[in-house]
């Protein structure tokens, strides 16, 4: 192929073509890309062509290079070798083009680093995240157990006769383990809150019914501290809500325990009112006010803007579990919290909620809260199994069933003979610990339905258990428990739920 027409082939302003022989030395140039002279040998002009003649081995052969660096550029070379034993060496300037290609391959490689730096921070968190789980799991069920029996019996040496001092100190210990018991929930709380696994319900309720509960409640809890405590609700406020009336609840008395907790004045105050209503949405302000003490010294923040801004792992060490749980369940439900100090010397907690209301009102019926009944006495006693093999934990089912004058019991360790007592005896109730000599609660009841009497397979099965979480509960009872009673408990709170479950009138 004739230099002319080899250029007319490659029409580019970034060509450069050579003529050389069989030793290397130029015959004919141009001079597009760089100098080269007639009859001067192409291997003193760059290192690169030192070995040219290996190209002339094969004669009537195209050889392509690509990203050849010449003097700080770079070139694609194409090797023509024709048959009389010469050769046009083809320089094609394509420094643009592979900076281009670095750029672009150099921000892929970072791109592919970064993420898999990020997957590789995030299996890291996750790892961490679990731990921490498992912890809180392992931990609260180690807890539970203890604290189930002090909770219980000092429940039931209040009822008995005590002088003042026994009844001061029984008193002090039922108060600290309400407390480390409200404590253990609230770090469960934060958990599921924290891993966005918790989902609101939304039913109506009556706000203003709720509001003086809760106001009765403390009033009552706390007549013996001299502390008074306020209930204001603004007139425009709906009666009724459409929400999730517990987490609702939680917020508030979250923020009462807090500021009983922390705050060192004499009153307390609640206030509900309406910052905005669209259609039948409302954005509700729930604050409680001290007038004496700060939750914690917040006394440059003015705003809920200005609070966002804030480091919340400082503030969490200051205000404790109760104020970051109600911060996250105000996140839930759309809104902010905040705190700030108050002209008096006092503290404000506030969140702001949106929450939706019924357009027509009507009467929402709430059902009473369960009374105590463990005065009741029954004619013939209840047959019950206790499947249980803390030593703890049984001692404390024993003591507040037989208390009661109203229990049979016998109690089980051993799946073995728990499947052989409801095969062969007759039962009025049992009550399940989450697990049986490593057997879990859930498998025992699928073999309970298997193996017992037609007697035993109607009688209520309540799960007295540790495992607290909200798709724990839903799993016992989608495999048939009636109920669950969560430890820690107290002598009411376990003899309540099975009153509740028992049919009542067969034994009085």
């Amino acid at each position: 192929m004739s230099m002319d027409q080899l250029k007319r082939d490659y029409k580019s302003k970034d060509l450069q073509f050579v003529s050389i022989d069989g030793s290397g030395n130029v015959l004919t140039t141009d001079q597009q890309l760089f100098p080269l002279t007639k009859g001067t040998s192409i291997k003193d002009f760059h290192p690169f062509f030192e070995s040219i003649e290996i190209y002339f081995e094969d004669h009537d052969k195209h050889f392509k290079l690509e990203c050849v660096h010449i003097n700080e550029r770079i070139f694609d070379i194409d090797f023509l070798i024709n048959t009389d034993n010469t050769a046009v060496v083809i320089f094609r300037e394509g420094t643009d083009f592979y900076n281009r290609v670095q750029v672009i391959a150099q921000k892929r490689n970072e791109s592919i680093i970064s993420q898999e730096s990020l997957e590789l921070k995030n299996l890291i968190l996750k790892e961490q995240e679990e731990f921490k789980n498992v912890f809180i799991r392992n931990f609260s069920h180690e807890l539970r157990n203890p604290l189930t029996l002090v909770s219980s019996f000092s429940s039931m040496l209040l009822k008995t006769e005590l002088n003042l001092d026994q009844q001061m100190l029984v008193e002090a210990v039922k108060d600290q383990s309400d407390k480390l018991r409200d404590i253990l929930n609230d770090i469960i709380d934060l958990s599921i809150l924290k891993t966005n696994s918790l989902s609101l319900e939304s039913a109506p309720f009556a706000l203003d019914k709720l509001l003086k509960r809760i106001h009765l409640n403390y009033t009552t809890a706390i007549a013996s501290k001299e502390i008074k405590i306020s209930l204001e609700v603004g007139s425009t406020v709906p009666k009724n809500l459409i929400g999730d009336k517990r987490r609702f609840e939680q917020i508030i008395t979250n923020f009462l325990d807090n500021a009983l907790r922390h705050g060192k004045g004499e009153k307390l105050q609640i206030i509900i009112k309406e910052n905005q209503r669209r259609a039948n949405k409302t954005s509700l302000r729930i604050q409680v006010n001290t007038n004496k003490g700060i939750i914690p010294d917040l006394s440059n923040v003015s705003s809920l803007e200005e609070y966002a801004s804030l480091d919340k792992g400082d503030l969490e060490k200051t205000t404790g579990l109760s104020f970051s749980i109600a911060r996250e369940l105000a996140q839930l439900m759309d809104g902010k919290i905040a705190i700030k100090q108050n002209e008096d010397g006092g503290t404000s907690q506030i969140a702001d909620i949106k929450l939706t209301f019924p357009l027509h009102h009507t009467e929402i019926e709430e059902k009473p809260e369960d009374k105590t009944v463990n005065k009741i006495k029954f004619s013939e006693k209840v047959r019950t199994i206790i499947a249980e093999n803390n030593s703890v934990t049984q001692m404390t089912a024993l003591k507040v069933l037989v208390g009661s004058g109203n229990f049979d019991t016998q109690v089980f360790t051993d799946p073995k003979q728990l499947l052989h007592a409801v095969e062969n005896e007759e039962h009025d109730l049992i009550l399940m610990s989450s697990s049986l000599s490593h057997m879990d609660a859930i498998e025992l009841m699928s073999l309970i339905k298997e193996f017992a009497n037609d007697h035993n397979k109607k009688i209520p099965i309540i799960a007295v258990s540790t495992k607290t979480l909200p798709e724990e509960l839903t799993a016992y009872r989608k495999a048939g428990f009636k109920d669950v009673v969560k430890k820690p408990y107290t002598d009411d709170e376990l003899l309540n739920t099975i009153y509740k479950r028992l049919n009542i009138k067969k034994f009085k």
